[in-house]
């Protein structure tokens, strides 16, 4: 934790007292005697501890020139790799005016990076950092610790899912020398949080943005923000103390509830014109954002494995997660409100005559198929009004077209479809031209004006990238404990059989023969952390997961 001078010796043992229970608590600081049954994220949270940023959870945009497509700054501010460091048990994301910065030669929103709206000419050479999470996950409560920069820039700790967004803080430290905005005093000590809606089939008039002004500057020390995101309601807190809320239902009345979609984290330090851009005497000394943890708890973890084939979150993949994509003008979308199974679907809808190709596209390098004969399977809901005659599905390398017929599936209801194909070698894993899966509908494959279709579950038979699901049913037929443990975990169960242990990721890293009632068995060959653990007994049927932590 950070080393505080006060000027009160008992204010520094009432400070100190309590940064110990921040430290050592395992719970958020509005709930710590876990009243809400919370559970670590460990795979997201990050006390940023050591020297080097931990790279299985976070990469840094712009590292090694690689933005992977996503956001590159607020210009005339550009993400920059040598701005983050990890250090005296803090992350730290610096600005800087940095004439020596080779700025990429583009725009953002109108404006050069490094320069004007006019001129890439280097006359705000402002570069800034940002670190962004390689996993997702849906629910929970996220936390940060952390001390905005005493400058005219902000700090944010966000997310961005699928057509949505939550900014959980986007706070701004200090306005520039001379105030040249003319802005008042309170926007130094804003707490803003927003819920942003990036659908291009919705106006901006769907979010919701609210700002609190606190009693201090958010620059002047380390704060505690908080923000539960339940499936039902968004909470936010100050400190441990609920300061806003707003219900499901409150936020659907006014089209402003954009929370379906798994969500990753991010970091980072921006420059916001309409508040005044910092001047180089702004920045004679580099502006830091520190933040001195991430703590992300469920009451269910999230594994990073969504069934994106299903369209249930992004494709996690050679250590990274990214999210199917098309084109705005595309109508594919995303949608909540009729799967096959789970919770969402793709949904194609057009009004009027369509005209070309349609194409939504997962990222290159996230499929993984053998070489060989395969089988595609996918379910389909066409509206009953329309006649669709095929879906093509492409994958890209290597090359093939695969087309489905759909033209005589009773219409009105989920049905599933497939076809066999053929590849004379396995799938390419580039992360620039690799393999990957695109649905498409042609126009000429479509007749009516009102079209309505879904697609869901798109399987394949043979899938090297495919993640091995933990079966379930639907009652518990065992007891283990302790729970947690960290050597020796004992079974109970009138059944024997095969136990199954599987991480996060659905992979099993432990298995043992159960020849008992009860049974002992050792666990400290297991990493900390949380697993998941099935029984299969001699008539293969297997018991409902039970979650088992590894301290």
């Amino acid at each position: 934790m950070k080393r505080l001078i006060f000027k009160s010796s008992l204010l520094i043992v009432l400070l100190t007292c309590n940064l110990i229970l921040v430290q050592a608590q395992d719970y958020p600081v509005s709930d710590p005697t876990n009243a809400g049954g919370w559970i670590a994220n460990n795979y997201l949270s990050d006390e940023f501890n050591g020297t080097t940023l931990d790279k299985t959870k976070w990469w840094i945009l712009g590292e090694d020139g690689d933005y992977r497509s996503k956001w590159k700054g607020r210009a005339p501010g550009q993400f920059a790799p040598n701005n983050v460091r990890v250090e005296n048990g803090d992350l730290i994301l610096s600005t800087k005016w940095e004439p020596s910065f080779t700025f990429l030669n583009e725009k953002q929103d109108g404006t050069f990076y490094g320069g004007t709206a006019t001129a890439a000419d280097k006359s705000m050479p402002i570069t800034q950092a940002c670190i962004l999470s390689e996993r997702f996950f849906k629910y929970g409560y996220m936390e940060v610790r952390c001390k905005l920069a005493d400058a005219p820039v902000t700090g944010a700790f966000w997310t961005t899912g699928y057509h949505s967004e939550i900014d959980m803080v986007e706070n701004y430290g200090k306005r520039p020398i001379g105030n040249p905005k003319n802005q008042n005093a309170d926007l130094e000590k804003k707490y803003r949080t927003n819920i942003i809606n990036w659908d291009p089939e919705t106006t901006s008039t769907s979010n919701w943005k609210k700002e609190t002004v606190l009693a201090e500057r958010v620059a002047s020390d380390y704060f505690v923000y908080g923000f539960e995101w339940d499936k039902d309601y968004v909470k936010i807190y100050f400190n441990g103390t609920l300061i806003r809320q707003a219900t499901r239902q409150e936020l659907e009345t006014a089209d402003q509830w954009r929370l379906f979609y798994p969500q990753e984290v991010w970091l980072d330090t921006e420059v916001f014109s309409w508040y005044g851009l910092p001047a180089m005497a702004d920045l004679n000394t580099p502006a830091e954002f520190k933040i001195d943890y991430v703590r992300i708890w469920q009451k269910e973890i999230t594994p990073p494995n969504f069934d994106a084939l299903g369209f249930e979150g992004p494709f996690n993949f050679q250590g990274r997660s990214s999210n199917w994509y098309s084109a705005g003008t595309v109508n594919w979308r995303m949608k909540n409100d009729k799967a096959a199974t789970g919770d969402l679907s793709l949904r194609f809808k057009n009004t009027g005559t369509l005209s070309g190709n349609y194409t939504m596209y997962s990222p290159y390098g996230a499929i993984n198929l053998p070489t060989g004969s395969n089988e595609i399977k996918m379910k389909v809901w066409i509206d009953p009004s329309i006649t669709v005659n095929k879906i093509r599905v492409i994958l890209n390398n290597p090359f093939a077209n695969i087309d489905l017929n759909i033209s005589g599936v009773e219409k009105g209801k989920w049905v599933e479809v497939s076809k066999t194909f053929s590849r004379a070698s396995a799938s390419n894993l580039s992360l620039t031209n690799g393999d990957r899966i695109a649905v498409q509908l042609q126009s000429g494959d479509v007749t009516g004006s009102n079209i309505l279709l879904y697609v869901d579950d798109i399987s394949f038979k043979f899938d090297n990238s495919k993640v091995l699901d933990i079966p379930k049913v639907t009652e518990h037929s065992f007891q283990i404990f302790p729970n947690p443990t960290k050597e020796n975990l004992t079974i109970v169960s009138p059944d024997n059989g095969k136990i199954k242990i599987y991480n996060s990721l659905g992979t099993i890293v432990k298995k043992v023969e159960k020849t008992s009632e009860s049974q002992t068995f050792s666990v400290s060959d297991l990493a900390k952390g949380i697993y998941f653990m099935t029984l299969t007994n001699a008539n293969s049927v297997t018991t409902k997961s039970q979650k088992l932590i590894v301290q």
